[in-house]
């Protein structure tokens, strides 16, 4: 596939750290870093039985339709921040940036202020580790090709058709 966005390998190995700590320190199921443009870049720990890269299309179009909706209440300083409860696990989307997501998957018993603390932590963290990396409008015709695309669109049909 061509078009796809790849970390250096330095600041990559820096962001695998910073996840792995986040990871240790919560107790999480699975820690992914996205792209904007729904592209798993990174991830510790394990989703056993979910596809990671359909996970990371849903989360990066969730935070799409949420800083929509932050325009539309005129919002200025956006939803930096969104929190998904269930039965068994939470998740906690938090931007990283303006071009990186990262999504922390939880037990239910696990404190939500616990993953909150060490995900704003981490954030901060991850922000120094992305500063070097290219600003992501600047590359999205390249990034979000037609392939990648229409990968992305038959993964999400096929993901939601294995539900029907």
């Amino acid at each position: 596939m061509t078009g796809v966005f790849f970390l250096p390998t330095q600041p990559l190995d820096e962001v695998e750290q910073h996840l792995s700590r986040l990871y240790d320190k919560t107790g999480a199921t699975c820690v992914l870093l996205i792209n904007i443009s729904g592209q798993l870049l990174s991830y510790q720990g394990s989703a056993e039985g979910v596809d990671l890269a359909s996970l990371a299309a849903l989360v990066a179009s969730d935070m799409a339709a949420v800083l929509e909706i932050a325009r539309l209440v005129d919002e200025r300083d956006q939803f930096k921040l969104l929190l998904h409860e269930g039965e068994n696990h939470n998740v906690l989307i938090s931007n990283v940036g303006p071009g990186f997501l990262l999504a922390v998957i939880f037990k239910t018993s696990v404190p939500i202020g616990l993953v909150r603390l060490f995900t704003r932590e981490t954030v901060t963290q991850l922000l120094e580790a992305v500063k070097g990396f290219e600003a992501p409008g600047s590359r999205v015709a390249q990034i979000v090709d037609a392939e990648f695309t229409a990968s992305l669109a038959s993964e999400l049909e096929r993901a939601f058709s294995d539900r029907t």
